[in-house]
C-alpha cells in the first residue's frame, strides 16, 4: 500500500529552518517498521509550493499564510497543498503521516498566528485538503491511530 510521509519526518532538512522533524517522532520503533511495511511517498509542500529552505517562519492569519517578516505566502501554500494531492491522486495515496503543528501539515492543532508559540485547534492547508478529498491524515504521534486504521480500514 502507498503512503505519504512528510519529507522533513524521513529526515530531509526541508523545515523552514533547514533542518529535518525526525527528532519529534517519539515512537521511533514504530515509524521504522511502517515505512518498512510501505510503499512511502515524500513530499514537503512548502518546498513543492516554490518556498525554499531556509524561510521565514510562517502561520495562518484569518485564512492567510504570513511570515514572520510580514510576507503573504499564501499562494505558494495552497499551490503546495494542490501539487500535494496530485501527488496522492497520481499513486492511489489514501492515507498519510504528515507533521504535527505545521501551517501545511498539521492535522488537529496548528500554531494560533500570533507567533508566540500558542497551539490552536485548526488544520494546515495542505492536510485541510487532503481531508476534503478523503486521504486520512495522521501526524507523527498518532502512529498507533495510523496502525488501528490501516488494521480496520484498508484490508
Amino acid at each position: 500500500m502507498n503512503i505519504l510521509i512528510s519529507s522533513c519526518l524521513l529526515g530531509e532538512e526541508v523545515r523552514y529552518d533547514g533542518k529535518s522533524s525526525s527528532s519529534s517522532i517519539k515512537n521511533k520503533e514504530l515509524f521504522l517498521k511502517i515505512i518498512n511495511e510501505f510503499n512511502v511517498f515524500s513530499i514537503c509542500p512548502e518546498l513543492s509550493g516554490g518556498l525554499t529552505t531556509p524561510r521565514a517562519p510562517a502561520e495562518i492569519i484569518k485564512e492567510k499564510v504570513i511570515t514572520t517578516n510580514g510576507l503573504d505566502v499564501t499562494y505558494m501554500f495552497n499551490q503546495g497543498a494542490l501539487n500535494t494531492l496530485n501527488y496522492c491522486k497520481k499513486n492511489s495515496i489514501k492515507v498519510a503521516i504528515l507533521k504535527s503543528k505545521s501551517p501545511s501539515c498539521g492535522n488537529n492543532k496548528i500554531y494560533d498566528g500570533t507567533f508566540s508559540s500558542v497551539l490552536k485547534e485548526a488544520e494546515g492547508v495542505t492536510a485541510k485538503l487532503l481531508r476534503k478529498n478523503e486521504i486520512k491524515v495522521f501526524n507523527e504521534n498518532q502512529l498507533e491511530q495510523f496502525c488501528d486504521f490501516i488494521k480496520s480500514n484498508l484490508k
